[in-house]
Formats: C-alpha cells, structure tokens, sequence
C-alpha cells in the first residue's frame, strides 16, 4: 500500500493527523488503543480493499501515532468519550458532516460513543472487538492490564510490547519481529510515556463500578443505526462474553470470526474486507 501524504487537522492544542484514500462515502477508520498502534498499522490489511468504495479517512486518536499527546484534554472522565469528541471535531475541521465509522477495540468503543453523543453525524457503524463491555464476574484481562500499565515502571520495553502483542492474535507466528519493532518504535515515545492516553485511574483500587462501562449507557438501547459488530472467538483481550453486552444494538448483526484474535481486521483480511464492503454498500 502506497501511503498517502500525512495531514493533520488542527483546533488549539489538539492535532489530529490522518491520511485519505480511494473515493466514494466518506469511512472513518478507529484504531485500537495499545502501544504503539496507529490508524495506518492497523489497517494496512484493509485500506486498499476499502479505498475501492468508500473515500477512507484513517486517523491517529490524539495520544497515539502522530498526533498531540493530550487525549485527556476533552474533558470527559471516560476515554470512549473524549475518542468521539476528537472524532466530532476531525469531522468539523473536514467539513464532513456524516460519515461511516469502524473501530477496533478502543475505535470500536469509540464509534458506539460517537453513535450515542452525536448521531446525526453517524451513517453505518462496523465494530470489532470493542472495549467498554459489563461480563458479570470477569475482572480486568491480562491483555489489558498490560495495556494500562505499559508505561509504569521501568515504561516501555521490547519484551513488555512483544507480551501484549501476543494476546492480540491466535496465530502468534505472524508476530514477526519486523512488525514488533515497527511496534514499538511507535510505543517508545516520550511524549506518550508523559501523558498516557489509557492508563489505570490514579488512585483505583479494585474493579470499576459496572456504570463506569460503556455497555452499560442506556442509550445503546435506542440507537438508530444500522450496525456490524465482529469479534473473534479466541480474543483474549476484549473477552468474546463482551458481545452479549453489546448486543442490545437494535439495528446490529453479530459476525463470529473463528481461529480469531482480538484483531480480526488484521488476522482474516479478506473475509473481513468483503463483509465490510457488503455491509456498508
């Protein structure tokens, strides 16, 4: 894949950088939250594919990537929140006034915020694995614990990458060390070890309270829009018991991904390419 010239939409401190493929609808691509991901490393499987419908707009959230460091900075106590704000105010500075989202993980998260904060802005919604889900008498995953906690300590570290990164697939062979370097080249940045965009509360101690999770915001029960959601049955980091939470999307098909990670964008591109395709056309 050819990558396009970085942009970057501006407001204040906020910088958001993007790159744009392919023509058609405007599709907002929402990448997930773990060390060292950006828009573009999480969906070098799919821009191609995509570009070839829909005019594609992939985003680093603000902390990640090559955006500012300053996620915090919207003002919201959850982070799903303060996504979809920054995703509201890429849309302003584009002038794009409704556009198609798909979020991984935190992206998938976010896209549901965004749904709920500001619907009108949204058109079709595709979600995989996303985060944010109520599972009665599940505590925190591994996967994300070492998430929240990449930055304390000793901060970041090659071994502490490749340990979070395993929880990502099923097949850990595709785990080359190529794709682990480029990984966390993209982690081991002080600017994110300063102000990290997803961290443990301060001051937390044992599990957050169920209405702290984004499943459980009423107004997932009464959204309009029609919506895809994916999860891979073997995803250890967004347990695939999170569905269920989800599931009260009204208008939303669930798609089961089998021999699948928490990154069924990445582990089954083709299939996923062409359901998403199918779904958004």
């Amino acid at each position: 894949m050819t990558t396009p010239q970085s942009q970057f939409a501006s407001a204040g401190e906020v910088r958001i950088h993007y790159t744009v493929h392919g023509s058609g609808d405007p599709l907002i691509l929402l990448h997930g939250g773990g060390p060292g991901a950006t828009g573009l490393s999480n969906y070098s499987r799919n821009v191609a594919a995509l570009a070839e419908h829909f005019t594609c707009y992939v985003i680093d959230f603000p902390g990640w990537g090559q955006s500012s460091k300053n996620l915090d900075s919207f003002g919201a106590a959850n982070p799903f929140i303060n996504g979809a704000r920054a995703v509201k105010l890429f849309m302003d500075k584009l002038g794009l006034a409704k556009a198609h989202l798909i979020g991984n993980s935190f992206g998938g998260a976010v896209a549901y915020a965004m749904a709920m904060e500001f619907p009108e802005r949204v058109d079709r919604l595709v979600t995989m694995g996303p985060g944010g889900a109520w599972i009665e008498g599940e505590g925190m995953t591994p996967g994300i614990f070492q998430l929240l906690t990449y930055y304390s300590g000793e901060g970041p570290t090659r071994e502490k990458l490749e340990a979070f990164l395993q929880n990502l697939v099923f097949d850990t062979s595709v785990l080359t060390p190529e794709l682990i370097d480029e990984r966390f080249a993209a982690s081991n940045n002080p600017e994110i070890a300063a102000n990290p965009p997803l961290r443990i509360p301060p001051g937390a101690t044992g599990p957050l309270p169920r209405e702290m999770f984004l499943s459980e915001d009423p107004r997932l029960k009464s959204l309009p829009h029609k919506a895809l959601l994916i999860w891979g049955h073997q995803d250890k980091i967004n347990l695939p018991a999170g569905a269920r939470s989800f599931g009260v999307v009204p208008n939303q098909q669930t798609v089961w991904f089998e021999n699948c990670g928490h990154w069924a964008q990445w582990e089954h591109a083709d299939r996923f390419n062409q359901l998403v395709i199918g779904f958004l056309q």
